[in-house]
């Protein structure tokens, strides 16, 4: 599962952390268990800072909140990105002996220091990692050397920790989708999954909606919709009896034309519920991010496209409200190669006064085109993290 550590942390970067594979399953004897660590690094538009280095620590040990046993000189590190002479002119891990019950792997780019602008990331790697027996949740710290664009002097300052669920040999749940991103008022759609059997599977949607889908096969008819819904799956790992462990995936699915609740309405003269159409004309650079704030309930529409022949590009748009990461929705692009790229739709439901992050997972060439269709008069405005 992709996490972000949002502004606020004391961080002047920020950061999205990522395994692979997503579901983290503990070894087993022979059955041995290896997991990539993916740390993403990126800048703040408005808000550029200098990095000397970043440090990320593993917890050592067979315990349940340790993730490794794997000695220090057998694990592998490398970076993906960061080699432009600006953005650091490659960056190299020297993984340490364990200090603290802790494997300490700092990163440092050969020509320092880097200014993070907003406009890149660098991916920081950390494979060959074998996850020890012990079912539980480990900690996985990063810690950066920072200090704002020629101003003061460098600190360390530490991220929000990225959390790995370790969970019971062979447990997985994946591919949480809806049949259809967007249905008219009143229709119903079916919502799949990928999952393995013994965990149990519940769904929540809405301000109160819930019903145990363990039983179902994979799948869920929902009720009929009257308004955009969020659907939230919730997976629960406690097969060995210990304290459970929880996998939550989410989505939404957009109603058109949804039921309007209204109290107290007066209207004098022509009334217009959608407002005009804004066209996004600051969008996230190729492997960068950018945060930005919805003035009203609304949802953005638009397109991916990768260029032909390439890798397929990717969206990670995640809506936060009230401080909290209320969903994330991913859009891939379909390029085969050797034929003509194809567009691929993007359709994302915002409430009002929500904070959204946008991370374009692309490169060069890549197109990425989206307009805010608000259902009243507030914009969708780029903000500073």
């Amino acid at each position: 599962m992709t996490q972000y550590a949002r502004s606020g942390q004391g961080t002047l970067l920020d950061y999205r952390y990522k395994t692979v594979p997503t579901t983290v399953n503990v070894s087993a004897g022979d059955d041995v268990q290896r997991v990539r660590l993916e740390v993403t690094v990126s800048g703040r538009a408005g808000a550029p800072a200098q990095c000397e280095w970043v440090r990320i620590t593993l917890p050592h040990g067979a315990e349940p909140e340790d993730l490794t046993l794997t000695d220090p000189k057998d694990l592998w590190t490398s970076a993906e990105g960061g080699d432009l002479p600006a953005h650091g002119n490659g960056w190299e891990g020297d993984p340490q002996d364990v200090e603290d019950g802790r494997i300490v792997v700092p990163f440092t780019p050969r020509r320092k220091p880097v200014l993070f602008n907003g406009t890149f990331s660098v991916t920081l790697v950390v494979s060959y990692i074998v996850v020890n027996e012990a079912r539980g949740i480990a900690e996985i710290g990063v810690t950066e050397r920072t200090r704002p664009n020629g101003q003061g002097s460098y600190e360390n300052r530490p991220a929000a920790p990225f959390v790995v669920k370790k969970h019971t040999p062979g447990f997985f749940v994946d591919n949480f989708h809806p049949s259809h991103a967007s249905v008219g008022n009143g229709e119903t759609v079916t919502l799949s999954w990928d999952g393995s059997r013994g965990p149990t599977y519940e769904l929540y949607w809405g301000e109160d909606g819930y019903e145990d889908v363990t039983n179902h096969g994979g799948s869920w008819i929902s009720p009929p919709l009257e308004n955009t819904t969020g659907f939230m799956l919730v997976a629960t790992d406690a097969a060995d009896g210990s304290a459970p462990l929880v996998h939550a995936m989410t989505t939404a699915v957009t109603v058109e034309r949804p039921h309007l609740v209204v109290g107290n309405l007066e209207v004098n003269g022509v009334t217009r519920l959608q407002g005009d159409r804004q066209r996004l004309t600051v969008l996230p650079a190729a492997g960068a991010a950018q945060y930005y704030r919805a003035g009203t309930d609304g949802t953005l529409l638009g397109y991916l496209q990768a260029a032909s022949g390439a890798a397929g590009s990717t969206l990670a748009a995640t809506v936060y409200r009230a401080g909290a990461n209320e969903y994330t929705m991913r859009f891939t692009s379909v390029n085969p190669s050797g034929t003509p790229p194809k567009e691929t739709p993007v359709s994302l439901p915002v409430p009002e006064g929500a904070e959204v992050l946008l991370f374009f997972g692309g490169q060069p060439g890549d197109t990425l085109d989206l307009v805010w269709l608000p259902q009243g008069t507030g914009a969708f405005q780029v903000i500073d993290r």
